[in-house]
């Protein structure tokens, strides 16, 4: 039933029906719908708010377990860079050392990953500073991972030929010194004999009388065989794989440039001839051409005791 409106007329002092124009009942039904949307607005408003759909509550659940996911992921991540991390120590401090193989540099084991914008699609997502590290880090491990990878490939091509190898290291001593009294000078820094000044002894100085046998102490390819300024009647062998080893000061000697020898084959015999003040032997080991210890290469003919004592005659000579 719809409302009737009456309205005071003061002349006839009477109530009068008032019959409202089309115009007046049009807005007052929009005015009830328009009150009616705000309600109804305000009704859904506050019931979305507070309460989830089923499908928002099972994206809610959903990505709360994704969340849970990537920080999982993100700790394991952290442990298995902690044992690449291991692994890679291990593989440039023994694995690469036994093999005498240069160590991977840092540069390679760890190198960039791409410029800042790499990750910049996925800076829209929730709680993307979790899912931009967790994909660095796994970008990172899988980079490192195949450097890894090429170096244990490497290392067991240096296995297969471990064998080879062991024949032309320079293994043992050049001369026959069970006793180890023929070690006169040490390696390392000295006051040298002729020149009166401290100079860095490249190798070892071995005494003996002239004419005793000088033997090869790998197998290798003789490079040069004759007189070389101070070290005077000189042998040099290449023995492959970084190694070289130098016979100085000798009387005779016995092979020739270009000659194939093998470990303990007689190559010279000790002299006097170059820079010396006496007759003895100058023996070097160069490693990918850089002097090293000779003392540390006999551990072939010496048993652990003598070899230590090869090693202290060797740097306190």
């Amino acid at each position: 039933m719809s409302n009737i409106f009456y309205q005071y007329n003061p002349q006839t002092l009477n109530y009068e029906r008032v019959y409202p124009t089309r115009r007046q009942r049009l807005w007052a039904i929009c005015r009830q719908l328009l009150i009616g949307i705000v309600i109804g607005g305000a009704i859904f408003g506050v019931v979305n708010y507070a309460f989830d759909s089923p499908s928002e509550a099972q994206l809610k659940k959903e990505n709360k377990l994704l969340l849970t996911q990537y920080q999982v992921l993100s700790k394991r991540l952290n442990k298995n860079l902690k044992v690449l991390e291991d692994l890679q120590n291990r593989d440039n401090d023994l694995y690469r050392v036994l093999f005498n193989a240069e160590p991977i540099p840092e540069s390679i084991r760890h190198p960039g990953i791409g410029g800042t914008d790499r990750y910049e699609s996925l800076l829209s997502l929730s709680h993307s500073n979790l899912v931009i590290e967790t994909t660095r880090k796994l970008d990172i491990m899988s980079r490192e991972l195949y450097v890894q990878s090429n170096s244990y490939d490497e290392l067991a091509q240096l296995v297969k030929t471990k064998e080879e190898r062991i024949k032309h290291i320079p293994t043992m001593m050049p001369l026959k010194d069970k006793d180890l009294k023929r070690i006169a000078s040490g390696f390392g820094m000295r006051l040298h004999p002729i020149y009166g000044s401290m100079r860095m002894h490249t190798g070892l100085d071995m005494n003996g009388e002239i004419g005793t046998p000088i033997y090869a102490t790998g197998d290798g390819i003789v490079v040069s065989c004759g007189y070389d300024g101070g070290y005077g009647n000189c042998v040099l062998i290449d023995h492959g794989f970084g190694y070289k080893t130098r016979y100085g000061h000798c009387k005779d000697l016995l092979v020739r440039a270009g000659q194939k020898v093998s470990r303990g084959d007689k190559i010279a015999t000790i002299g006097m001839t170059g820079a010396t003040t006496g007759p003895h032997l100058h023996y070097e080991v160069l490693l990918k051409d850089h002097p090293d210890n000779p003392a540390k290469y006999f551990f072939m003919d010496l048993n652990p005791q003598e070899y230590e004592q090869a090693l202290y005659l060797s740097e306190n000579q």
